[in-house]
C-alpha cells in the first residue's frame, strides 16, 4: 500500500492559488457523467466522443451532518411509480437548450439554491488533457524554459489544442501511427512535423498568431534534440488510463471533510491501494456507497448530468452560436440558467478549490457567455 501525504500533495496548491476554506469540515457528494473509464485510441479512432468532457462531483455542505426535506422534493417531482431511484435521466433529455426547458430541472435547482448547498466539480476536456504534454515537453526541451510563466504558456497549449481539436480525425490517424503517447525516439522529427503541418495554416489568423509560433518555435527545438520527454516511454495509444486521479485530489485537499462517491469498482481498486496520511494520522474519510441509499447522490447524478449538457454545448458551439442561444431562450430556461449561474458563483466564493477546471481557454471563454 503507498501513503499519500495529503499535506505535501496539498500545500503548494493552496498557497499558489490562494485557496481559503479548504480545512474547514465539509461533506461531499459525488457522481460522474460521460465516464468511460478509459481513453485511448482504438483501430485508429478515439474511444470516446470527443466533444464532451468527462465530470465528477455533486453537492457539499458544511459540517458532517443536516437534515433535508429531500423525500418531500422527489414528490413533488411526480415520476413514474416503478422509478425506485431519482437519475438525470428521468428528469430531463434532449440537448442543453432542451433540458432548461424542464419544470423538474427548475424544481430541484431552486430547492439545491434554497438548502444552502454548494456545487463542487472536476470538468476535464480529456482531448486537452491527453494533449498538453506535447508542449510541456518542448518547453523542457527549448532553451527558453524560463521566459515561460504559467498564464502565457497555458495560452500556447490553449492554441495547440485548437488546432489538433479542429483537425480531429488527421490527429487520431496521427496519434496511432506514432503509437502517442509513446512515440519511439526515432520517430519524433517525423511526428513533429506532423503537427507543424496542421499548426501552420494557424500562424495568419492574428488572435492565435503568437501562442502558435511559440507553439511552431519550441517545437522545432525538440525536432532537432529528437526530445519529447513526457510522451515517450509511455503506455502507447492510451491518454488517460483511468480517472482516479480526479478522485484522490478532493481527498487530500479537504482532508477534514467526509466524501461519499457513488459505487464505482475500477477506482475503488485503485484508491484501495492507498493510504491516505496528515502527519501521523491516519484518515478514513471517504467511501463508496450504493447511491439508491443517498438521496444527495441521487440529486448530484441531476447536477452531473446537467453540467454534462452544459459543457457539451459549449464544446459543440462557437462564441457567436452562444450568444444567439442565449438571446433566445424563453424564461424558464433563462431562469434555470440563472439559478446555475448563481449556484456556481456561490460555490466559487465559499471555496474556489470546488470548481476546477481541465479545460482550454477557448472553453472558458465560451462558457463565460452562458455562465458570465
Amino acid at each position: 500500500m503507498t501513503k499519500i501525504d495529503v499535506n505535501e500533495c496539498r500545500d503548494s496548491s493552496i498557497n499558489l492559488h490562494e485557496l481559503k476554506n479548504v480545512n474547514k469540515k465539509y461533506t461531499f457528494y459525488y457522481d460522474e457523467t460521460n465516464n468511460e473509464r478509459k481513453f485511448h485510441l482504438q483501430k485508429g479512432k478515439f474511444n470516446i466522443k470527443i466533444d464532451q468532457n468527462f465530470i465528477l462531483g455533486g453537492l457539499a455542505f458544511e459540517g458532517d451532518k443536516k437534515e433535508f426535506k429531500i423525500k418531500e422534493l422527489f414528490k413533488e417531482l411526480n415520476l413514474q411509480k416503478n422509478i425506485t431511484e431519482v437519475k438525470f435521466k428521468y428528469i430531463a433529455s434532449g440537448n442543453f437548450v432542451d433540458v432548461l426547458k424542464s419544470k423538474k430541472i427548475n424544481l430541484i435547482l431552486k430547492w439545491i439554491d434554497s438548502n444552502n448547498l454548494y456545487l463542487h466539480y472536476t470538468n476535464l476536456n480529456p482531448l486537452y488533457f491527453g494533449i498538453v504534454d506535447i508542449i510541456d515537453s518542448a518547453v523542457v526541451s527549448s532553451e527558453t524554459i524560463n521566459g515561460f510563466n504559467l498564464m502565457y504558456l497555458n495560452d500556447v497549449k490553449n492554441q495547440l489544442y485548437v488546432a489538433l481539436n479542429d483537425n480531429t480525425e488527421y490527429t487520431e490517424a496521427m496519434f496511432f501511427e506514432y503509437d502517442y503517447p509513446n512515440v519511439d525516439k526515432d520517430k519524433i522529427e517525423k511526428f513533429i512535423e506532423n503537427i507543424l503541418d496542421i499548426l501552420e495554416p494557424y500562424r495568419d489568423v492574428p488572435e492565435r498568431h503568437l501562442g502558435i509560433e511559440t507553439a511552431i518555435q519550441i517545437l522545432k527545438t525538440s525536432k532537432r534534440k529528437k526530445s519529447l520527454p513526457f510522451i515517450q516511454d509511455q503506455t502507447k495509444h492510451v491518454l488517460m488510463q483511468d480517472y482516479s486521479s480526479l478522485y484522490i485530489n478532493p481527498l487530500y485537499m479537504f482532508k477534514n471533510s467526509k466524501h461519499y462517491f457513488d459505487k464505482e469498482d475500477q477506482i475503488q481498486k485503485v484508491l484501495n491501494q492507498y493510504e491516505f496520511v496528515d502527519e501521523n494520522r491516519k484518515l478514513d474519510h471517504y467511501e463508496f456507497v450504493d447511491s439508491k441509499n443517498h438521496d444527495l447522490i441521487q440529486l448530484s447524478d441531476v447536477m452531473m448530468g446537467l453540467l454534462g449538457k452544459l459543457y457539451a454545448c459549449v464544446r459543440q458551439n462557437s462564441i457567436s452560436d452562444l450568444q444567439k442561444i442565449l438571446y433566445q431562450l424563453d424564461d424558464l430556461q433563462r431562469e434555470n440558467l440563472n439559478i446555475i449561474n448563481k449556484l456556481t458563483w456561490k460555490s466559487q466564493r465559499e471555496c474556489s478549490a470546488f470548481l476546477t477546471q481541465i479545460v482550454s481557454y477557448e472553453e472558458r471563454a465560451r462558457e463565460h457567455i452562458l455562465l458570465p
